[in-house]
């Protein structure tokens, strides 16, 4: 038993060695680290093990990284005002409809977790190169510009390492019909039916899944996809866009005309009510039907004290005009450069089911200059105004210079703008009933919705009285649930080993797509040694005087992360290696051909030395030779594929093995 433990560990290591190249040939031996940083990032999924693999990296090339996991609730805040953190790691989704990315790399952009500024050498001349992008209207021109943009951003300034894109994978039981992954849940459910029973199941009227906790159902103050997700549910988008990125016809708005290249009408439908103004505070599963609740008890709103009991408030033009200004307004907003290209948006003054919208792609400017984009930025979920709006006479403005008027600061905290943080309600398929903290969140059917599915624009109704949200953060655990039958549907992406034995399964229906998402690893610039006065002290290394000492070392770091390996141990190989600032779902702009930084060892010791930091002499690039076991394999007890131990140590324990080779 003695040589069969022995040998196992061999093999282990000799396996390690060889998806780890030769890179711990390179370690500088005895030295003190030449730099000790702290990575932070938020907790559940793999981030945590991308910060252990990527500690790991770094200390191949001296540089210590202690990393830190978070709740999401105090990581937000870490990254919007502590700045507490040198490097981390984050995901966007739900973006990729436009290569304008202002809200995320410019100093104003909400999302700047990197502290980038104007006076960081190429962040001015990036912000003007994103600030052109969205005026230009000859695709090809505007292609090749966003390119020169990414570069610029790789290159220049290194603001991250992109990771990776998820293919994302979801299973619904056989069952379940209509239910089309590209369109989501949201828009499959006028469309979605149960053929019989599944195993497990026990009622063919509700629909079931689970989700994290949600925070806060006001849109405006979202900053999770659980919260998303619910408004989703009881709302409708002003306009609808399809997977392909095509605004369609079959929502709230049905028509639109172009007034001149500026100037945009669009057309409302009739006949479309907002739900009842349930207050559902206290309610619990034993409260009565929602319809009984009387209507001196459904919450009034700001502006004249009235309520909806789901068919005597229309959504009209107005709804739609006050969305777009209460996100475009820094009063409302923490997003304004969504809408701050509307120079002009007002309802129509002889149709009160139609609006205006009058386009200028940069406000900064006394010239009217296009933006391209406009046309993603219309699908926003359309909001009550005879609720939220108010009869005070304060003028403000939005970022577009739109004059708004009843947006005052302490509207945010009137009795009708707290309580629609938690009892949200649209005009939309279903309406929330009740929720229990860590526990459920259960919506009933509207019978006031519109009807039309925005898939093809026939009328539909709703199979599902009620949709059940269980709460289960932990996403082995809402697997399980899933295969007990007890969920209706579920995502496969984290676990492609029990995806593919549900491909193979009759029983279930697993569907794929490429996610509109992506993760990256963010430097924050101020910080000493990634940034910091750095940022501007400029190379005298024969060929690299354009860049700074900072960006050299940003340069060196990522060369050192091994993100195929890691994409290889964590996700079986099947995500796709970002290499951009976009999301490679913007598939036309996403430059493919940008500077890359794929491993390379070699690369990070010669950048991290241009910066004036010592490195080791490299030996001649050789192939490392791993000796071949002689250990007879016929044994009671063979030894796991490398995959499997991970698989059953989790990587964090994997990355202990790692460390065993120092």
């Amino acid at each position: 038993m003695k040589k069969k433990a022995i040998y196992f560990t061999i093999f282990i290591l000799a396996n390690l060695l060889v998806m780890s190249g030769s890179n711990s040939s390179f370690m500088v031996q005895g030295v003190e680290p030449i730099a000790n940083l702290v990575f932070k990032t938020n907790g559940g999924g793999v981030r945590p093990d991308y910060g252990l693999f990527i500690a790991q990296y770094l200390r191949d090339i001296g540089i210590e990284v202690e990393v830190k996991v978070e709740e999401w609730s105090v990581f937000v805040g870490t990254l919007i005002l502590t700045h507490d953190y040198d490097i981390g790691v984050v995901g966007l989704s739900g973006g990729g409809a436009s290569p304008d990315m202002r809200d995320i790399y410019t100093e104003d952009g909400s999302l700047n977790c990197y502290q980038l500024g104007p006076d960081i050498p190429y962040c001015n001349q990036s912000e003007i190169m994103q600030d052109i992008g969205v005026t230009i209207t000859d695709v090809d021109a505007r292609q090749q510009h966003y390119y020169d943009w990414q570069q610029l951003m790789m290159d220049k300034i290194v603001p991250i390492l992109p990771l990776y894109a998820p293919r994302s994978y979801v299973a619904t039981w056989a069952n379940t019909e209509g239910y089309e992954g590209r369109w989501g849940i949201v828009d499959s459910l006028p469309y979605m039916y149960y053929d019989g029973y599944h195993e497990g199941q026990v009622s063919l009227t509700e629909f079931n899944l689970a989700d994290a906790n949600w925070r806060e159902l006001n849109p405006l103050f979202t900053d999770d996809t659980s919260s998303s997700f619910i408004w989703n549910l009881m709302a409708e988008n002003i306009m609808t866009y399809s997977p392909d990125l095509a605004p369609l016809k079959t929502g709230l708005v049905y028509d639109w005309e172009q007034i001149d290249e500026f100037h945009f009408k669009f057309y409302l439908r009739d006949d479309v009510y907002w739900n009842p103004s349930y207050n559902v505070t206290g309610r619990t599963a034993n409260s009565d039907p929602l319809s009984a609740i009387p209507t001196g008890e459904l919450m009034q709103g700001l502006k004249f004290g009235e309520y909806s009991d789901g068919t005597n408030q229309q959504v009209t033009a107005k709804d739609a005009v006050f969305t777009y200004l209460v996100w475009s307004n820094p009063i409302t907003s923490e997003s304004t450069t969504y809408h701050d290209w509307i120079s002009e948006c007002y309802v129509d003054p002889v149709n009160e089911l139609a609006f205006h919208v009058h386009i200028d792609g940069n406000p900064d400017t006394p010239e009217i200059e296009h933006y391209v984009d406009f046309w993603a930025r219309l699908p926003w979920n359309i909001m009550p105004e005879f609720f939220l709006n108010s009869t005070d006479p304060t003028v403000s403005y939005t970022d577009g210079g739109v004059e708004c008027v009843g947006i005052y600061a302490d509207m945010l905290n009137t009795e009708q703008w707290v309580t629609f943080s938690t009892s949200a309600f649209g005009c939309g398929k279903y309406m929330l009933d009740y929720y229990i903290r860590n526990s459920v969140t259960v919506l009933q059917k509207s019978p006031f919705w519109l009807g039309i599915g925005v898939i093809d624009g026939t009328s539909q109704d709703l199979d599902f009285d009620s949709f059940i949200i269980r709460v289960i953060p932990d996403s082995s655990a809402e697997l399980a649930e899933f295969k007990a039958g007890k969920l209706d549907w579920t995502g496969l992406t984290a676990f492609p080993a029990e995806r593919k034995q549900m491909q193979a399964d009759p029983r279930f229906n697993v569907q794929t797509f490429i996610a509109a998402g992506f993760s990256y690893m963010f430097y924050n610039l101020r910080r000493p040694f990634v940034g910091g006065a750095d940022n501007f002290v400029y190379l005298d290394t024969v060929g690299k005087e354009e860049y700074t000492v900072g960006i050299a070392v940003r340069k060196a770091m990522n060369y050192a992360i091994d993100r195929a390996e890691m994409n290889q141990v964590l996700h079986d190989g099947e995500y796709l290696v970002a290499h951009s600032v976009l999301y490679p779902y913007t598939a036309f702009y996403y430059y493919n051909d940008i500077i890359k930084y794929n491993y390379d060892i070699r690369s990070a010791f010669e950048w991290l030395g241009a910066a004036g930091y010592p490195v080791p002499d490299l030996p001649p690039e050789t192939t490392p030779e791993v000796s071949t076991p002689t250990e007879p394999q016929q044994t009671t007890e063979s030894p796991l594929p490398l995959f499997g131990i991970i698989a059953a140590i989790g990587a964090a324990s994997a990355i202990a093995f790692y460390r065993r080779r120092k």
